[in-house]
């Protein structure tokens, strides 16, 4: 479906460079877009009193969103950053949904999509209520085994709920 859409002449993306720490969006802002990363990665995180928490990666051929505000149009917590030079390219959210609302292939796909997004989700929210901080390691390599080429440690850290110290001495044993 990302191929058709990227590819297809009714639906306009707009290629944008960040440098490292630019922000798509930022807490307090609404979503109107969606996002494919053809190079580069970003991070969602979400700031608390003490520290910014990282809830999920985007690397080369993913989409990202900031996704609660994108499907309710109401203000988003989560900041959309790139953590290393990244391009992208975006389009508006009704752009893309009057997009796949024309074929009932893109629109299975991007109910596929959906369900996959909304698993992975699960997956991780009972890693981190149940599993000890290896086998949150080994879940996540399973899962996402290109993260530990793509993603620097301290963020790693930071999505699995360890320090990077943890991290880094669980990886040597």
């Amino acid at each position: 479906m990302i191929e058709a859409a990227l590819n297809s002449e009714s639906l306009t993306w707009e290629e944008i460079t960040l440098q490292r720490n630019d922000f798509l969006i930022q807490a307090g802002q609404v979503e109107k877009f969606i996002y494919f990363i053809k190079e580069g990665a970003i991070r969602a995180f979400i700031l608390t009193e003490e520290e910014d928490l990282t809830i999920r990666f985007g690397y080369k051929g993913s989409i990202m969103t900031a996704l609660p505000s994108y499907f309710t149009a109401e203000p988003t917590e989560h900041f959309l950053q790139a953590i290393r030079k990244t391009v992208v390219l975006k389009t508006t959210k009704t752009a893309f949904e009057e997009y796949i609302q024309q074929d009932i292939i893109l629109l299975k796909s991007y109910n596929q999509l959906l369900k996959d997004l909304v698993a992975s989700f699960l997956e991780r929210e009972i890693d981190l209520l149940t599993q000890s901080p290896s086998l949150r390691i080994e879940r996540l390599l399973k899962r996402s085994p290109q993260v530990f080429q793509e993603i620097p440690q301290k963020y790693i850290a930071s999505y699995l709920r360890m320090t990077p110290e943890t991290l880094s001495r669980l990886l040597k044993s």
